[in-house]
C-alpha cells in the first residue's frame, strides 16, 4: 500500500485501481525461472563436487599402499555435475507436471518413467566422462557402472523430486494465503468507499438545507454559504478516493464545513480549536471529524437561541504497551448524549463513523460518546498514531478564528493558508457568487 500526495490515497501501481496485485497461485512463476533456483543448484554442485573430491583424495592418502593421484578423485566432481543436472530435471518436471493428488496416476507414471531415464542417462554419461578425462579410470564396462550406481541414483533422484514438490506446495500455499489477504483488503477498501460515498450525500443534503433556511432571511449570507459549499464540493470531487489524510488536511476540510455553519448561526456558534502544532502530520481517516461536528451543531446549537460552542481537540497519548496513539475529541455544551439519543437514536453520521473506524483499524480503535465533566457531550476517538514524513505544518488553536496557520517560506513569501477564509475567493467562486446574487 502506498500513499500519494498530501492527501493519502490508497492505490496500486496505477492510480485508483485498488491495492497492489499479488501472486495468484495459478500463475506462480516456474521454479526454474527463479534466479535463486539456479544459484542453489550451481552452488550445491560446486560445493559438493569440490568437497567430495578433496575428502576422497585426503582419505586415500591415509593408506601408504595407495598410489591415488590427485586427479583421480576428479570423478567426484563429475558425479556432482550430473547430480546438478538431475536436480534441474526434477525442477523442470515438477514445474511442468506437478503431482497435486494421489489419483493423478498419469503424472505419477510420468515421473517414474523420467526417474528410470535419469538412472540410465546419469550412469552412462558419468561412465564415459570419467573414462575420457579422469587419469587412471579403469574401463570396467557400462553394465558394471549402471549396476553399481542405479540404486543410489534412483533413491537420490526420488528424494530430489519429493523436495522440489515440497517447495512447490509451500510456494502455492503461501501464494494462496497472500491472495486471500489481498481479497480481504480489497473487500475492506470497497466497504470503506461505500461508507464514504454514503456519508457525502448525507452531508450535502444537510448543507443545502442550511442554505434554504438562510436564503429567505439573509440572501448575502446564503450567497456566502453557497460559495463555501462550492469549495467543499470541489474538495470532495478531488478526494473522492482518499481514505486517510494528515490531520492538517482534515482540519482544512472541517473548516470549510464550519464556515458554512458559522454563516448560518453567526454569533450563536463558537468553534474552538485545541490542536497542538506537532500533530499536523498525524494520519486520520478522511471526513472523520465533519459528521461529528455536524452532529454537535445539530443537537447542541440548533435547538437553542443562546450562544454555544463546539471544540475540536487532538493530542498524543500513550496506548497499550507504551505505543503512541492519537486522541481526537469533539466537545460541546449541549444537553448531553442521553437527551440526543432519546430524541433521534444513533444517526447516520455516527453509525458510518463507527463502521469506518472498525474497517480501518480492526479493533485497535476506540469510539466513545459520554457526558462532559461540566455538561454537554464529549465524543472521543482513539486510533494508532501514524505519521507522514514531511515538513511539519503548524496547527494553531485560535479560539476566535480556529484557523491553522502554515509557516512562512524562505524569502518572506507566505504559502497558501489552510483553510481559506470566506473572503478569499477564487475567480470561479466570485462568478458563482455574482450569479446567485443576481
Amino acid at each position: 500500500m502506498q500513499y500519494d500526495g498530501s492527501a493519502e490515497r490508497v492505490t496500486a501501481a496505477g492510480r485508483g485501481r485498488g491495492p497492489t496485485p499479488v501472486g495468484d497461485p495459478a500463475r506462480l512463476a516456474p521454479l526454474r525461472s527463479l534466479p535463486m533456483t539456479r544459484r542453489v543448484i550451481v552452488g550445491w554442485t560446486l560445493c559438493y563436487g569440490l568437497a567430495s573430491w578433496l575428502v576422497e583424495y585426503l582419505f586415500a592418502q591415509l593408506d601408504p599402499r595407495s598410489a591415488h593421484p590427485f586427479l583421480f578423485s576428479l570423478s567426484r566432481m563429475v558425479y556432482a555435475v550430473y547430480w546438478g543436472l538431475a536436480a534441474w530435471v526434477a525442477v523442470t518436471m515438477t514445474d511442468w507436471k506437478p503431482v497435486t493428488s494421489n489419483r493423478q496416476y498419469a503424472r505419477i507414471a510420468l515421473h517414474l518413467l523420467v526417474c528410470g531415464v535419469v538412472v540410465v542417462v546419469w550412469g552412462t554419461l558419468a561412465y564415459y566422462t570419467n573414462l575420457a578425462i579422469v587419469p587412471g579410470w579403469e574401463p570396467l564396462g557400462l553394465p558394471m557402472m549402471l549396476s553399481s550406481t542405479s540404486k543410489n541414483v534412483l533413491f537420490g533422484y526420488g528424494v530430489l523430486v519429493v523436495l522440489v514438490h515440497v517447495v512447490w506446495w509451500v510456494r502455492r500455499h503461501r501464494a494462496s494465503e497472500v491472495e486471500a489477504l489481498a481479497r480481504a483488503e480489497r473487500a475492506a477498501l470497497a466497504e470503506l468507499q461505500v461508507l464514504k460515498m454514503e456519508l457525502q450525500p448525507h452531508f450535502l443534503f444537510n448543507a443545502l438545507h442550511s442554505v434554504s433556511v438562510q436564503i429567505q432571511r439573509d440572501p448575502t449570507a446564503a450567497n456566502e454559504m453557497l460559495v463555501r459549499i462550492s469549495d467543499l464540493l470541489h474538495h470532495a470531487v478531488r478526494t473522492s478516493r482518499v481514505l486517510v489524510v494528515p490531520l492538517r488536511e482534515e482540519l482544512r476540510t472541517l473548516r470549510l464545513y464550519t464556515d458554512i455553519e458559522q454563516a448560518r448561526f453567526e454569533e450563536r456558534l463558537v468553534i474552538r480549536w485545541d490542536v497542538p502544532d506537532s500533530l499536523g502530520d498525524a494520519l486520520v481517516p478522511h471526513m472523520l471529524l465533519q459528521p461529528l461536528v455536524e452532529n454537535a451543531v445539530k443537537y447542541a446549537i440548533e435547538p437553542r437561541s443562546s450562544p454555544g460552542f463546539v471544540e475540536v481537540g487532538a493530542r498524543e497519548v500513550a496506548g497499550a504497551e507504551g505505543r503512541p496513539q492519537l486522541e481526537l475529541t469533539i466537545r460541546d455544551d449541549g444537553p448531553g448524549p442521553h437527551a440526543r439519543s432519546a430524541r433521534s437514536g444513533a444517526g447516520v453520521g455516527l453509525r458510518i463513523t463507527r463502521e469506518r473506524l472498525l474497517e480501518l483499524y480492526a479493533g485497535r480503535q476506540q469510539f466513545e460518546i459520554a457526558s462532559g465533566p461540566h455538561g454537554g457531550t464529549v465524543v472521543r476517538i482513539l486510533v494508532p498514531m501514524q505519521r507522514r514524513a514531511e515538513e511539519p505544518v503548524s496547527v494553531s488553536a485560535d479560539a476566535d478564528v480556529g484557523r491553522p496557520q502554515a509557516p512562512s517560506t524562505a524569502g518572506g513569501r507566505q504559502p497558501e493558508r489552510w483553510p481559506r477564509s470566506a473572503g478569499e475567493r477564487r475567480p470561479h467562486q466570485q462568478a458563482a457568487a455574482g450569479e446567485v446574487s443576481a
